[in-house]
C-alpha cells in the first residue's frame, strides 16, 4: 500500500510539473476589481496586453466591481489554482479591506499566492476648479469658514483614508461621499457636485491637464516625478501620512510555484521595457517590480500599517 501511494504521488508530481512546463496552454482571465477607467484597470490593460504577447496566449480583463475591490478578490480567491484565473489587486484589496470591512469573504494572505508588484500610484488632492482656492492653505481656510459644507468623494480605501486623515490633521469638517468607482468621482468634481477627492491621477489626467479639475497637492512625501509642479501636502501646510497605491498580481493559493515564477518573470520583462514604462508614466504610475517572496512580505507589512493608520484616522469598520 505504501508503495502504491508513493507511486501515485510521483505520478501526480510529474503531471503537475508537465502542466506548469506547458503553461499557458489556454486563455488567461485576469480579474480587475475596479471599474474600467480606474488606475488599476489602466495598469492592467497596459501590462497584460504585452504579457499576452510574451506568453503567446490571450489574456482578458474581467472587471468585477464592488465592495472596495472585495467582490473581485473573492471571486479570484475561489478560483481554481491553475494559473488561468488571476487577480490584479492592490492596497485596497490586500492591505486596507481587513481594517475597513467588518466581513470579507477572503483572506488576503492565506487565500492568495503573491506573484509580483507592478509599482505605485502617487495619490493627489484634486478639487473642483470653481472653488476659490489656489493651494492647500486656502482650502483649509475655506473649509474652516464653512464647516460641514465642503465634501470629499472617494471610491476606494485610500480615498476614504486620505479624506478622513485630512479632516483630522487640518482640523476641518468635510462630509464624506462614497462612490462606486473613481471615474464617477471625477465626473462629479467637474460638475461641481463634490468639492474634492483624493485619488491616483489615472482617471483624471486629461481633466486636470484641461483645467476641468485642479490638483492641489500629492499625499506622498516627495513630489511625483510625472507631476513635479504639484507640491506635497506638507508643503501646503498639512503634515500628512504617506499614502500611495501599489498594484500587483496574485494567483489563488496552491497555484504551482513554477507557474507563479513564470508569471513573475514575464511581468518583470514587461516592466523592464522602456515603452511600457513610458505608457505607465503617462497615467501617473511608477513601475517598481518586486518578486513573489518580497511582494508577499510587503503585503503583510502593509496590512499591519493599515491597521494602525485606520485607527489613527478614526475610521470604523463598515
Amino acid at each position: 500500500m505504501r508503495v502504491l501511494w508513493l507511486t501515485i504521488a510521483l505520478l501526480l508530481s510529474q503531471l503537475n510539473g508537465a502542466g506548469a512546463e506547458n503553461y499557458p496552454s489556454q486563455r488567461i482571465t485576469v480579474i480587475a476589481p475596479f471599474a474600467p477607467g480606474s488606475g488599476t484597470d489602466g495598469v492592467a490593460r497596459i501590462v497584460f496586453q504585452r504579457l499576452s504577447e510574451l506568453l503567446k496566449t490571450t489574456i482578458i480583463i474581467d472587471n468585477r466591481v464592488g465592495a472596495n475591490g472585495a467582490l473581485g478578490a473573492t471571486v479570484a480567491a475561489r478560483s481554481a489554482p491553475d494559473g488561468y484565473t488571476l487577480l490584479v489587486g492592490g492596497t485596497s484589496t490586500h492591505a486596507a479591506n481587513p481594517s475597513l470591512l467588518k466581513s470579507i469573504q477572503y483572506d488576503p494572505i492565506a487565500d492568495f499566492a503573491p506573484i509580483s508588484q507592478f509599482g505605485l500610484f502617487p495619490y493627489f488632492l484634486i478639487v473642483d476648479p470653481g472653488l476659490p482656492v489656489k493651494n492647500v492653505t486656502d482650502l483649509v481656510a475655506l473649509a474652516k469658514s464653512k464647516p460641514g459644507t465642503l465634501t470629499f468623494g472617494y471610491a476606494n480605501a485610500l480615498g476614504q483614508l486620505s479624506g478622513e486623515a485630512f479632516k483630522r490633521r487640518a482640523g476641518i469638517d468635510i462630509a464624506a461621499v462614497p462612490y462606486r468607482n473613481s471615474p464617477q468621482v471625477v465626473t462629479d468634481i467637474i460638475a461641481q457636485r463634490v468639492s474634492m477627492t483624493f485619488m491616483d491621477m489615472a482617471p483624471a489626467v486629461s481633466q486636470v491637464e484641461a483645467g476641468q479639475a485642479r490638483a492641489l497637492a500629492t499625499t506622498n512625501p516627495d513630489r511625483a516625478s510625472r507631476f513635479p509642479e504639484i507640491p506635497t501636502m506638507k508643503e501646503g501646510g498639512v503634515a500628512f501620512i504617506n499614502i500611495s497605491a501599489w498594484t500587483g498580481l496574485f494567483a489563488p493559493k496552491d497555484t504551482p510555484p513554477e507557474i507563479v515564477a513564470k508569471l513573475a518573470e514575464g511581468v518583470r520583462e514587461v516592466l523592464a521595457e522602456s515603452e511600457i514604462r513610458s505608457r505607465l508614466a503617462d497615467i501617473g504610475f511608477e513601475a517598481q517590480w518586486i518578486g513573489p517572496v518580497e511582494f508577499g512580505k510587503h503585503v503583510k507589512d502593509d496590512m499591519e500599517l493599515w491597521a494602525t493608520t485606520t485607527r489613527e484616522a478614526g475610521i470604523e469598520r463598515q
